[in-house]
């Protein structure tokens, strides 16, 4: 009954090591193998028979196998089930005489016949090829990469993180990931690892904060880092991309300083446009009140060609005014606080063109379906009231139409003013856009030549864009976008 029981136990054992999904190996304690599954046929590429009663190391590369019978003995010696050759690569050699990676887990087994040592073997031949291409993917990254386990010990550095820190990767493995660190970080690090390893995640590494690495020189350099966990027969690992951002820094420097003085600039430029509006103002205007009591005081005995000069200098003093008005419009453009509302375009426009009160025959034509969009008000009053003024202003025939229309545009709306009056020649339309620039004598046409400037600046301003459309004989249009403000 016993020698049943056995049998049948071992009947079991036999079915158990033949299912395992890897290679089984059942050797005596004089080293020859008693039994091998069908997992240890097909990587070894033995039949079992051809197995059974050879030593074990017939399944090891010759330069193995001299050594190998005091390993076995040592193990036999004081048997307990651990991994083979821990911190070792360990090789196995097929029948047809190839080797191929392998780990192999040692079991020893008390039976009636002595000890027996049972070993599953594990083909590692994937997992090499796949760790052997994770390699090379780090090896080509552009940036630093490095890896370390959880104790915060290097395992794998790339050339790119041998550039960047200076050192060679022979100097790096092994040692602490702090040697990359300034020394004022150090005392902290642990404690951030700790907390990665315990929550891992692809992230960046201390968001928000400036961030820096040392080098083998003793400099320090500010990086950005990404983290991502890895996994590996060996545990979690983190696999670091260390990115050095010293061009960038230097670059938004630059920047930042070129800001600063545009800044300053502009303030510059907006107290000059101020002074210029307010200061030069008050003395233009006392000279125009003196010709008016020129003109009072002498009255009937004002000579003609006198009269004539003085209503020349009053409409150059006001010229002047208007001017300098202008140009502290144009200073102003962007620099508006005024809220955003729903506004009426189409009412907007006829009030604009009432306000305009010119003596010209002009009617102003409003398309029916001009848009409610949500700006601010005054810009796009300072735009439409320009183009209207200026369609009247030059307008050169005993009567004229002026239209206004819209249409949706991708974020906003596109506008058009269209007068018939002269148009302006091709080789013109650039310019007309330039400050202080006319195209007729100012003696002629009264302006600033600030007009068009300013609306291309309030356009450009708010991320519009102004066009004119003119064959140069027969009117102008201008069109021009206008983003709204969502709800």
């Amino acid at each position: 009954m016993d020698d049943a029981g056995g049998q049948g136990q071992e009947g079991q054992f036999r079915q158990i090591v033949e299912m395992a999904p890897y290679a089984i190996v059942m050797i005596g304690s004089d080293g020859l193998v008693e039994m091998v599954n069908r997992q240890a046929e097909t990587i070894f590429g033995y039949a079992r028979t051809e197995l059974v009663g050879q030593p074990i190391e017939v399944l090891l590369p010759e330069r193995l196998r001299r050594v190998h019978p005091a390993h076995r003995a040592s193990f036999l010696a004081e048997p307990s089930p651990r991994l083979m050759g821990i911190g070792r690569d360990l090789f196995g050699r097929r029948k047809d005489g190839g080797e191929f990676p392998i780990e192999i887990g040692l079991t020893p087994i008390k039976t009636a016949q002595g000890m027996k040592v049972v070993s599953a073997i594990v083909d590692l031949s994937e997992r090499k090829r796949q760790e052997e291409q994770f390699r090379q993917v780090v090896e080509m990254a552009p940036n630093g990469m490095v890896m370390i386990d959880k104790s915060g010990v290097i395992e794998m550095v790339n050339t790119q993180a041998e550039a960047i820190f200076g050192y060679s990767r022979s100097e790096l493995l092994g040692q602490s990931i702090d040697v990359l660190l300034p020394a004022r970080f150090r005392g902290a690090h642990p404690h951030h690892r700790a907390s990665y390893f315990a929550d891992p995640s692809p992230r960046a590494m201390g968001s928000g904060r400036d961030l820096y690495g040392l080098r083998k020189d003793g400099s320090e350099f500010p990086v950005e880092i990404g983290l991502n966990p890895i996994m590996t027969s060996g545990g979690v690992k983190i696999l670091s991309a260390i990115v050095d951002i010293t061009a960038r820094k230097q670059s938004e420097q630059q920047l930042g300083n070129l800001v600063a003085q545009l800044t300053r600039s502009n303030d510059d430029l907006n107290n000059f446009a101020y002074v210029a509006s307010h200061d030069l103002k008050s003395p233009l205007r006392g000279v125009d009140q003196l010709a008016t009591w020129i003109a009072e005081d002498l009255g009937d005995a004002l000579h003609s060609e006198t009269r004539d000069h003085l209503r020349l200098m009053r409409s150059r003093i006001s010229r002047m005014e208007m001017l300098l008005d202008d140009l502290l419009a144009y200073s102003r453009v962007g620099q508006s606080d005024n809220p955003i509302g729903a506004m009426n375009t189409g009412n907007l426009v006829r009030d604009i063109f009432e306000l305009a009160a010119s003596r010209k025959n002009i009617a102003l034509v409003v398309a029916e379906d001009m848009p409610v969009v949500r700006t601010q008000k005054v810009p796009l009053e300072l735009v439409l009231r320009n183009l209207i003024n200026n369609a009247i202003k030059h307008h050169d025939k005993p009567q004229g139409t002026i239209r206004v229309q819209a249409r949706p545009y991708p974020g906003g709306h596109e506008f058009s003013v269209q007068d018939d009056g002269p148009g302006i020649p091709p080789e013109h339309q650039r310019r007309v856009f330039t400050i202080f620039q006319t195209l007729k004598p100012r003696d002629e046409v009264e302006g600033s030549g600030m007009g068009l400037a300013i609306v291309k600046k309030a356009v450009e301003t708010v991320g519009g864009v102004v066009i004119l459309e003119s064959d140069g004989k027969a009117g102008c249009t201008f069109r021009f976008t206008w983003p709204t403000q969502p709800q």
